[in-house]
């Protein structure tokens, strides 16, 4: 059976490392890694909103015709950055994205899985690439709250929202993959976990 992952979070939360432990721990599995970034209209919100539809429904399509091809595919940020972003730098609502998950969801309910990773701000910032949205802490804050409440909002049936706090890449890893690897997440309630791991 397909599998669908969507990993969600800021950046600089460790959402590449993550995706590449999976691809890794998964290893009888061919992931295809697909990344949805910004949006190339930056001052335009009618062409920024109308490219976005567009690309976020073939995003699920995609999904539908590879669902009972065997075909994996692992996303590094998708449609719900859309509606963390937008509202906090481009000052329009990103909530349309929820609309066309909606389309989707039980169609693949049983081969869409999203993992929402987060953390505190300092430890985000510390981490900081310098490539960011983001300019302090409060920004991060921010972000963290949006993709909390996209995470909530989500119809997607298997969810995890993981909070790492100082856990090893690799103890992150085994909660994810433990997640991934339960077959009565597909057809039971939305499994949300959240974990503070303090030193």
């Amino acid at each position: 059976m397909s599998k669908f992952i969507i990993i969600e979070g800021t950046d600089n939360v460790g959402k590449d490392t993550q995706q590449n432990l999976i691809i890794k721990n998964l290893k009888n599995d061919i992931f295809h890694k697909m990344h949805y970034s910004s949006l190339p209209f930056k001052d335009d919100i009618t062409l920024n909103t109308t490219y976005s539809k567009k690309m976020y429904e073939n995003m699920f399509k995609l999904m539908i015709l590879c669902k009972d091809q065997g075909v994996n595919i692992i996303f590094n940020r998708s449609h719900l950055g859309e509606s963390v972003y937008s509202p906090l730098y481009r000052k329009y609502s990103g909530d349309y994205v929820f609309d066309i998950e909606e389309k989707f969801t039980n169609i693949l309910r049983e081969n869409l899985y999203l993992i929402t990773l987060t953390n505190d701000p300092h430890t985000i910032w510390n981490r900081d690439d310098g490539k960011s949205f983001y300019k302090n802490e409060e920004d991060i804050k921010a972000e963290v709250d949006g993709f909390n409440r996209a995470h909530r909002l989500s119809k997607i049936k298997n969810k995890l929202l993981l909070n790492i706090g100082t856990m090893s890449a690799d103890d992150v890893s085994k909660i994810i993959i433990d997640f991934l690897s339960h077959d009565n997440v597909i057809t039971g309630e939305p499994k949300q976990l959240s974990l503070f791991n303090h030193e």
